[in-house]
């Protein structure tokens, strides 16, 4: 654990905020990462700065709460020493009892790396690191058609998982399980032909077809799922005359239709990319799947004490929608009649994993995690046999290990 706090998360960079959280001078979030705390602001000059959440003085910390705003800079509540918003000391109270040389050194706050791509603001303890947009690889790139920047969080999620992080960024790297713990997606989600590419940095791409029927499965017909995806879309499966593996084009057909009607812009994105889940691991801690109407994205985050848990956040982004009729598919787990307007910020929904409540896919994960955590601590686990189709898993690991093994 603490290996991994000084060779892996002192030295990548993390997701820490998104700009629309701190729109004015003042604004800020506090970002917790492991036993590290830092506060995200926007300061008078309207540039987005991250700091140590940690008073030079007494090493309190500065800020408690989750976020707010707070224009005349920050108060260490321990000793009332303030600090502008570009982290320079602007008060230390009764100076005159100091002596001259304990104030000598550096009283500004400790400012890291921060950097934003499509609005996401990234932060990395490590100056020498390459920047953000080399670290993302071909992301930037291929995310154009998505006008990630403005999309706004509709709902985040947290909850602490009973695992290590690494088992469940390895668990949502592959389809393969997929069968055996959720059956219930197989009648449109075909978890066998999964395509994977493998980038620079660690990072990875897994793109599984929806709105096709698993080849594990032997349904003649139209199963229940292909016939909600189809209405979903405004597809009449009753009327529909053609085999099954020919609806995901049906169903991309009708979005783009869909779209023109609506006065969505689909023209940038492949017929594939209109049904299917193209899923981004950035390494080394979050899996974004992309699609037109939004992005589904996964935050994996170790605890603070305990590398035997996580902390995990489900988040769905959008763009702001007044038009009800323009929906996110229902897999990426908006309730229904969910506010999907952008007007307001979305609060973070604390969930208990116990007790369900992040939908049944994930909570089937949640209570297997567990297991497999038990699992590898066994003396007679021997370590892990990977397939074809858990090339992402290796392909993490071996990022994971070139940080952990570096010399310092």
């Amino acid at each position: 654990m603490e290996k991994e706090r000084t060779h892996l998360w002192a030295r990548v960079w993390n997701w820490a905020a998104r700009e629309e959280d701190i729109p004015d001078a003042g604004d800020y979030v506090v970002f917790e990462l492991g036993r590290e705390s830092f506060i995200i602001t926007r300061d008078d000059d309207d540039r987005i700065r991250a700091y140590f959440n940690v008073c030079p003085h007494r090493g309190n910390r500065l800020v408690s709460d989750e976020g707010g705003s707070r224009p005349g800079g920050f108060t260490c509540p321990f000793h009332n020493w303030r600090f502008d918003l570009d982290g320079k000391i602007d008060h230390v109270t009764d100076r005159e009892t100091f002596r001259p040389e304990a104030l000598c050194r550096d009283m500004d706050l400790t400012e890291v790396r921060c950097e934003s791509w499509e609005g996401f603001v990234f932060i990395n303890m490590d100056k020498d690191a390459k920047p953000l947009t080399e670290h993302l690889g071909p992301l930037p790139a291929h995310a154009v058609p998505y006008r990630l920047k403005d999309m706004r969080i509709m709902r985040r999620v947290r909850a602490v998982w009973e695992s290590n992080w690494k088992v469940a960024v390895d668990g949502f790297n592959e389809a393969y399980h997929v069968h055996a713990i959720h059956p219930q997606i197989l009648p449109v989600f075909n978890d066998y032909h999964a395509q994977v590419d493998l980038y620079p940095n660690g990072m990875s791409r897994m793109v599984t077809k929806f709105a096709y029927e698993s080849p594990r499965m032997d349904v003649d017909g139209l199963n229940p799922g292909l016939r909600a995806t189809m209405k979903e879309v405004g597809i009449d499966p009753d009327s529909f005359e053609g085999p099954k593996d020919t609806v995901r084009p049906a169903v991309q057909a009708a979005k783009r239709e869909r779209a023109d009607r609506l006065g969505l812009d689909y023209s940038g994105f492949l017929d594939n990319q209109l049904t299917d889940d193209w899923n981004y691991d950035i390494f080394p801690n979050i899996q974004v799947g992309i699609h037109p109407e939004g992005v589904s994205m996964l935050y994996f985050r170790p605890h603070a004490t305990d590398p035997r848990k996580f902390v995990f956040d489900v988040i769905v982004m959008m763009h702001p929608q007044e038009n009800p009729e323009i929906l996110p598919p229902a897999y990426m787990g908006l309730p229904e009649g969910w506010d999907i307007s952008g007007k307001e910020p979305a609060e973070v929904q604390y969930i208990d994993w116990r007790e369900g409540g992040l939908g049944e896919v994930f909570d089937q994960d949640s209570s297997l995690f567990a297991e497999v955590q038990r699992g590898i601590e066994s003396l007679g686990f021997r370590g892990s046999i990977l397939s074809e189709q858990e090339q992402r898993i290796g392909h993490f690991h071996a990022e994971l290990d070139r940080y952990i093994n570096a010399a310092r």
